[in-house]
């Protein structure tokens, strides 16, 4: 026989932990990730660009000659969509793809002379953008916070 206070107790251990979405660490990184995408995005129309194009930009700008799987792992995205990026990137000449001559199923991505003069001129853009979002904050407080951020980065490796 069951104690009559055991069905509630029951149906409570069922229940998800309490849980305040407006306090979570990564609701606020999907928020601030979500509003600069979107500022961005309205920015770099101007251009012809967009958010997508950019992140494959900056790293290209760091990684010429990166591969297709180096460059899904530090743009953060599938390689269905990236292919699809650097398959409108080329028609637009803002990269270059070619064959590793190490590895003839392996491709180099880099970015052409416009893709580099287009970075230039968007530059200053992503620039304010970071600036109007680290508004108020010293130095000292970014370097501490990108201290953090690469050990939560490292943490889910």
């Amino acid at each position: 026989m069951t104690s009559p206070n055991a069905e509630p107790a029951r149906r409570r251990a069922m229940e998800p932990a309490p849980f305040r979405l407006d306090t979570h660490l990564f609701y606020y990184f999907t928020q601030i990730l979500a509003r600069r995408q979107r500022a961005l995005n309205s920015e770099l129309r101007r251009f012809g660009l967009d958010y997508a194009r950019w992140r494959v930009m900056a790293v290209l700008n760091e990684e010429a000659g990166c591969s297709m799987q180096r460059l899904a792992e530090l743009t953060s995205v599938d390689r269905t969509t990236l292919t699809h990026t650097l398959r409108l990137m080329e028609k637009e000449d803002l990269i270059e793809r070619r064959e590793r001559s190490s590895d003839r199923r392996s491709i180099a991505v880099s970015l052409s002379a416009r893709g580099r003069e287009t970075l230039t001129q968007i530059l200053p853009t992503v620039l304010a953008q970071t600036e109007r979002a680290l508004r108020g904050f010293t130095p000292d407080e970014v370097d501490r916070l990108r201290v953090q951020l690469d050990r939560i980065v490292g943490n889910l490796k």
